[in-house]
Parts: C-alpha cells; sequence; structure tokens
C-alpha cells in the first residue's frame, strides 16, 4: 500500500488559492531542505500521493522546504514509469 505523505501546514495554503492541474489535484515542483527537486508531484487533498518514477514517496514531510504550482501534467495513474524505475534499481 502507497504512504500518503501530508504537506506542510505552509505550503496548503498556497495551494488553496492555486488552479488545480485537473479535477482535485494539483501536479507541483517540490523543494527538499537539502536543495533537491521534484518536478512532477501529485497533491490531492492536502496530501502527496505520488511522485514521478517513483513507487513510494522518497522523502517525509519534515524534508519539504516549498512546493509550487507547475501543471507538469503526465499520467499519473499509469503506473508504467513507476515499474521502469523499480526495474531499473533491481537490476
Amino acid at each position: 500500500m502507497k504512504r500518503l505523505v501530508p504537506i506542510p501546514c505552509g505550503c496548503t495554503e498556497h495551494l488553496k488559492n492555486a488552479e488545480e492541474t485537473g479535477f482535485g489535484y494539483h501536479v507541483v515542483s517540490v523543494q527538499l531542505k537539502d536543495a533537491r527537486i521534484f518536478e512532477q508531484v501529485v497533491i490531492s487533498e492536502g496530501c502527496i500521493i505520488e511522485v514521478r518514477g517513483y513507487k513510494e514517496i522518497p522523502f517525509s514531510p519534515q524534508d519539504v522546504a516549498s512546493v509550487s504550482v507547475n501543471h507538469k501534467r503526465w499520467n499519473f495513474r499509469d503506473q508504467s514509469d513507476t515499474r521502469a524505475k523499480s526495474r531499473a534499481a533491481t537490476a
């Protein structure tokens, strides 16, 4: 089962005022405190539900420095990205 990661409270206010990427979700860029950036992250109802190319969310809520809506769409319901990354990691 996938783990949902709540986003920090300071980031949720920004999302409330932003236009949704699709019905009920935003595609955002997440910058972590260690300067790593994840460009395609899906957030719905205050939780990160998917990070492109990862089977699980690769960071915790405490790691998040900022979130910004970028609407970089991809079919996140199609798991082909996740399977490709998982196969590469186990090869």
